[in-house]
């Protein structure tokens, strides 16, 4: 086996709910700017990037604290509720669970890493029972010390918390923004589960990276394979 560990970004990875973010965030960029956000555009700057980064780029400055803090908060409680009020959507992917038991059973150390804050990986272990393939305290979230995506940051941290060097380490990911850090970091092997990214919209070298349709077809001999 070439890796011994494996990250997994989690919003639009592991839980589908992009449409979700997109909705609350095109709701919000209609309060904080002028021009409204598509979901192209938001696909390009806000999947994968932190709440902050976001934000900054619809505002066009950085945001003060409160102001920073007070946006975040009407954002993700909205986005919380419709993850409620949408249980088709808001439910792990399809064959995500079989391969998460899969890898569980071999014994291989996991971990997440997401842009998302601590009330919302609160929320998902909660709701989603996260805990029963992963540890709490080795998820690496949006806690305002590090850059978010494409910074490399999450992905070296992530790797320290399965205490291992992060180019033994698989990466699932989804964003132009989380593949680029994944590249940046020197992770073994980037895994796209987002079929429709496009090409030429990734900006370094893709022979690290491999496409595939979600997780449905994905099992533990196809990743020893690559």
């Amino acid at each position: 086996m070439k890796f011994k560990g494996i990250i997994f970004d989690f919003n639009g990875t592991l839980l589908l709910d992009s449409p979700l973010h997109e909705e609350a965030w095109i709701t919000m960029a209609a309060k904080l700017r002028s021009k409204p956000l598509s979901i192209a555009e938001f696909q390009q700057y806000g999947h994968g990037r932190t709440n902050k980064a976001i934000i900054t780029y619809l505002l066009g400055r950085e945001p003060e604290q409160t102001e920073l803090e007070y946006i975040v908060e009407e954002k993700e409680s909205q986005y919380r509720t419709m993850c409620l009020n949408h249980p088709e959507t808001f439910c792990l992917a399809p064959g995500v669970i079989p391969f998460l038991n899969e890898i569980k059973s071999a014994g291989i150390p996991i971990t997440i890493a997401t842009g998302s804050y601590k009330p919302n990986v609160d929320f998902y272990f909660k709701q989603l029972n996260l805990d029963v393939w992963f540890d709490r305290s080795r998820v690496v979230l949006d806690d305002g010390t590090y850059p978010g995506k494409p910074a490399p940051d999450i992905f070296f941290l992530a790797a320290q918390k399965l205490n291992l060097p992060v180019n033994d380490c698989l990466v699932f990911e989804d964003s132009y923004s989380g593949i680029q850090a994944a590249y940046e970091a020197g992770v073994a092997k980037i895994l796209a589960v987002e079929p429709t990214l496009e090409k030429s919209k990734i900006a370094h070298p893709i022979n690290n990276l491999v496409y595939c349709k979600g997780f449905s077809e994905i099992k533990l001999d196809f990743l020893k394979q690559i």
